[in-house]
């Protein structure tokens, strides 16, 4: 018996010393320039370029990036959307999970990003980013993939879930432009027939996910996606219904979680940190920079913490943009 106490108590043990400290960074939005100035897009390139050194000397377990690997104006070109992504995000030394934005593949029927097939660029995005169970970065970290976990969902490579000391992380395919929820029967095209079912997607993942963390006593749940879910609500204006499903299964699966719950995303481009769900205070929300201010978030986690999460900011300070609702 006593033998067997000391077994219980030293797995015990080992469980804590598993769930240690340990840090990752969150970026997106860039690189952002006007499609019509060849120069300025390049040298924003290299300003992202330059980000990527100092987020690997930051020696961070992982990263996130939020979407929008180019600005709106921008072209929705293989070349750009595939190629030149792929060059930059090659040069991060760690894993590098990567969840979409609108920027890549929602908005490319408009005319400023060259008249594309929203859907088509989709595909192209799923073929060349999420075709494995592992993330992108020059050292790959597995990934659980809802296409792998859940059949009914075998579209949605791009939705991943991870774990680390304690602490469990989901990446949501929901995208700025309301989620391209369609405006009308024509716009976007394709709307009609993709959004349904990815949006069903995202409800059904974040229900596994938080499942999956309560079963598995995670101290803290980290949810990454791209959109700015709570835009009207600081702002006064823009589209919500394709969001509103989001934030109540969001707010709904926190407050039952009842531990700590973070979200990530970009879209607005500045850096902002709040509790956006009054029926949630365990929800805490962090906007990362982006558009020009080329700043990434590192984030330090200490999973035994009653507040397990902080926060400081790396890279260039000479754009920082500040808050608003521009």
């Amino acid at each position: 018996m006593r033998i067997l106490l000391l077994s219980l108590l030293l797995a015990a043990g080992a469980g804590t010393l598993r769930a240690e400290p340990f840090r990752f960074v969150a970026f997106g939005d860039m690189p952002y320039c006007n499609g019509s100035d060849a120069a300025a897009c390049a040298a924003e390139v290299t300003r992202v370029e330059a980000l990527t050194d100092s987020i690997n000397a930051a020696a961070p377990t992982f990263n996130i990036f939020l979407g929008d690997t180019k600005g709106g104006a921008v072209a929705c070109t293989d070349a750009i959307i595939v190629y030149r992504t792929a060059a930059w995000m090659g040069r991060i030394a760690g894993p590098l999970v990567y969840t979409p934005g609108d920027n890549e593949w929602t908005d490319c029927w408009q005319a400023r990003a060259g008249g594309y097939d929203p859907l088509d660029r989709l595909r192209l995005l799923r073929e060349t980013f999420f075709a494995l169970p592992r993330s992108l970065g020059q050292a790959p970290m597995p990934l659980l993939r809802q296409a792998d976990a859940a059949p009914a969902h075998r579209l949605f490579v791009e939705n991943a879930r991870w774990e680390r000391d304690g602490v469990t992380f989901l990446t949501l395919h929901v995208p700025g432009s309301d989620n391209n929820r369609p405006r009308d029967a024509t716009t976007p095209p394709g709307a009609a027939a993709e959004y349904p079912p990815r949006n069903a997607a995202n409800l059904a993942w974040i229900a596994d996910g938080f499942a999956a963390a309560t079963a598995a006593g995670s101290r803290a749940v980290v949810v990454a996606l791209q959109a700015d879910l709570y835009y009207r609500d600081r702002c006064g204006r823009g589209t919500v219904a394709g969001h509103l499903d989001t934030r109540n299964a969001l707010a709904q699966a926190a407050g039952a979680f009842g531990r700590p719950v973070l979200l990530l995303h970009g879209d607005s481009h500045f850096w902002l940190r709040d509790h956006p769900a009054p029926e949630a205070p365990n929800l805490l929300r962090v906007m990362v920079p982006g558009d020009g201010d080329t700043r990434a978030v590192v984030v330090e986690v200490d999973p035994a913490a009653a507040e397990p999460f902080g926060f400081s900011i790396i890279g260039p300070e000479d754009r920082i943009a500040p808050p608003g609702c521009g």
